[in-house]
């Protein structure tokens, strides 16, 4: 699926002693169910039975509120890391900037026009004592590869997957992957223990190489997701808590009071509550989770005139959707590709807000059309609403549909909706981008529009035979996307936490990643 899809907030909340779906009254129904569940799993460390470390490595429990729900282990077709990070690795790793790369389980890798060469870290060993090695990476590979899910197409360059020893992997290529280093550090390429994957067991019992492993004896279905610290991770001096507890209740003030009453640590929460935390002797912070703008899916009618694309991208203000929805935190950018990534070109001047330009431009789309539709989502409702007062001024009238989540997840991308307000998977570099936005089958051309100067880019920076010239290639993809207003109206869409600054600590973002923080890096206080 293309959308990195964001938080969202509902207003029915799950029992936690019922299982039962009642109605929230007054942000307050932890008073009952689920301050019962909690005290009912409360206990010091050494009672618990949770790991202790009274020098260097984990130690404490961390206890997390998400909105998030849990379904199973399943590591490639859920939206999020949440759950899965917290026993699963991939061979690299991203850093808080959600590019740049870092080694994991591949301590370096090289690169070449036709393969891939990847070196592993040795000593390491799955959570059920299978060892970590090039046999376990080509089972994994090739399973996403040969397998239906979302992820199988960032492998569509991958010719072979070889185990050349047990700390050695080749991959070998068809063609040109530019991507393909980046795609293995995403969610969808977490190595899961081949004895796993073999007796079936992999979405009910997980064993991955992680920090911790799962604690079936203090997780609660429905309610509460537990790990404990693993004894034998590679690396336990960079882990900070030795527990972690993931509760999961669906509304933002439910999850706030959680956090209030000390019944958690730290809580995934929206701006306004953020805002509150530290009026109430609290903490938050914020990071851009996606980066979302205008995905315009119908230029063969709607948004077939240059002009008229011109003309809406002018009258979108993403500055307006950042202050009334996200309390003024994150950035608005003139250009899908941020600086640092490829295909980045500092002298793009993008559309920004003209409301006098935008009203020339329309007049001079004289055959365009003054109306639409614009599919978002019921808790979407404001940046919705305010982009069809955007375009009121201009003179063009939007109809909104606002479905629930999971109406829109199914319909948004049917070709019966020429526009949406969203992010296309951020962390995509530009030929990802290409793919999952230009190309003629593409996710995000729905009526499966030709883009022949993007294809001709495209193909270029495959064949580009130096780094020099592959990103001469991106910037001309880049340029053509900018000069003919096929996308527009980038801003950050930020996620927020709310901590007690008295039990925890260091609470870091990977931009880019939706619904989770670095759990490794929490401290905690006490």
């Amino acid at each position: 699926m293309a959308v990195d899809a964001p938080f969202t907030s509902r207003r029915r909340v799950r029992s936690a002693r019922t299982g039962t779906t009642r109605v929230r009254v007054g942000g307050v129904l932890l008073a009952t169910a689920l301050a019962v569940s909690l005290t009912a799993c409360s206990g010091t460390e050494d009672s618990a039975g949770a790991p202790t470390n009274s020098g260097d490595g984990p130690s404490g429990t961390l206890r997390v509120g998400t909105n998030q729900q849990f379904d199973d282990w399943d590591t490639v077709n859920k939206q999020n890391s949440t759950f899965s990070s917290l026993v699963y690795e991939s061979l690299m790793s991203v850093a808080p900037d959600g590019f740049t790369l870092r080694p994991q389980l591949a301590t370096s890798w090289k690169e070449s026009p036709d393969r891939i060469d990847i070196t592993l870290r040795s000593g390491v060993v799955f959570h059920d004592g299978t060892p970590f090695d090039a046999e376990a990476v080509v089972k994994n590979l090739e399973r996403i590869k040969n397998t239906p899910n979302q992820y199988r197409s960032q492998l569509d360059a991958v010719k072979t997957i070889t185990a050349v020893d047990a700390t050695h992997v080749r991959i070998g290529l068809k063609r040109a992957a530019p991507s393909l280093i980046s795609n293995l550090s995403q969610l969808g390429m977490f190595i899961v223990s081949p004895k796993a994957l073999a007796d079936g067991t992999w979405k009910t019992k997980p064993a991955g190489t992680g920090p911790w492993t799962y604690d079936s004896a203090r997780t609660t279905k429905g309610l509460r997701t537990a790990v404990r610290a693993f004894d034998k991770y590679y690396d336990k001096k960079s882990v900070g808590p030795a527990r972690v507890e993931v509760t999961q209740i669906q509304d933002p003030d439910s999850l706030y009071n959680a956090l209030r009453a000390g019944q958690l640590d730290v809580v995934w929460t929206t701006s306004t509550l953020a805002a509150r935390a530290g009026k109430e002797g609290l903490k938050s912070t914020w990071f851009p989770s996606v980066l979302w703008h205008l995905q315009m899916y119908d230029t063969k009618g709607v948004f077939k005139d240059k002009k008229f694309r011109q003309a809406v991208c002018h009258a979108m203000n993403p500055q307006d959707y950042i202050d009334a929805a996200l309390g003024g935190k994150g950035k608005t950018h003139l250009q899908r590709m941020p600086e640092g990534q490829p295909g980045h070109d500092p002298e793009l001047t993008g559309y920004p807000f003209d409301l006098d330009k935008a009203r020339k431009l329309l007049a001079e789309a004289e055959d365009a059309p003054r109306s639409f539709t614009l599919i978002s989502y019921d808790t979407q409702r404001t940046i919705a609403e305010l982009f069809r007062s955007q375009m009121e001024k201009i003179g063009i009238e939007v109809t909104l549909e606002l479905p629930n989540f999971p109406q829109f997840l199914s319909t948004y991308q049917s070709g019966r909706y020429p526009a949406a307000i969203l992010s296309d998977a951020s962390r995509s570099g530009p030929y990802d981008y290409y793919n999952r936005k230009f190309a003629p089958t593409a996710p995000n051309n729905p009526l499966k529009v030709q883009y022949p100067e993007l294809t001709a880019a495209a193909e270029e920076g495959l064949a580009a035979k130096t780094p020099e010239a592959r990103e001469t290639a991106w910037k001309k993809m880049s340029r053509i996307v900018n000069d003919e207003a096929l996308d527009c109206g980038y801003f950050d869409y930020s996620g927020f936490w709310a901590f007690n600054p008295k039990k925890v600590d260091n609470i870091v973002s990977t931009a880019n990643d939706v619904a989770v923080f670095r759990y490794k890096d929490a401290k905690i206080v006490s």
